[in-house]
């Protein structure tokens, strides 16, 4: 399928998704994993970051219930399965920050906010919270 097909939500998979369910959001996420030019709407970021956090978290406490009497969050399993569900998600983690970053106009070299402790993290999740800039369509392939 090219990148100008329609998707069933009634938008081509190159156009940023706005208001996109959460299923398609995540489809979304693996059709586009490689990605980093265009632009990616609010819901298709904040549905996978959703997605992203409980998959991680279950992938870190669902060792837990095979060993209850380790300590919480000691169990190195399930630290093994949250690094390698990082791993497996990082270019398309990326990919999909940079989209959302062109769909605010900012370039996706924003995205190096994130090596900055804390405070980079916040900026970076704060321009991911702002509605879309029309300039933005400059990044669009």
């Amino acid at each position: 399928m090219s990148d100008d097909s329609v998707q069933p939500g009634g938008v081509a998979l190159r156009d940023p998704f706005y208001g996109a369910p959460f299923p398609e959001a995540v489809r979304r996420f693996w059709r586009k994993y490689t990605v980093f030019t265009g632009r990616a709407s609010r819901a298709e970021f904040w549905w996978w970051w959703i997605t992203s956090f409980a998959v991680g978290l279950v992938l870190q406490l669902a060792p837990q219930a095979f060993t209850p009497d380790a300590p919480l969050l000691e169990n190195p399993v399930g630290a093994y399965l949250f690094v390698l569900w990082g791993l497996a998600t990082l270019v398309g983690s990326l990919a999909l920050g940079a989209r959302r970053l062109h769909d605010v106009g900012r370039s996706g070299f924003w995205l190096f906010l994130n090596v900055v402790p804390v405070l980079g993290t916040i900026v970076f999740l704060v321009l991911c919270l702002l509605p879309p800039n029309p300039a933005g369509t400059r990044f669009d392939a």
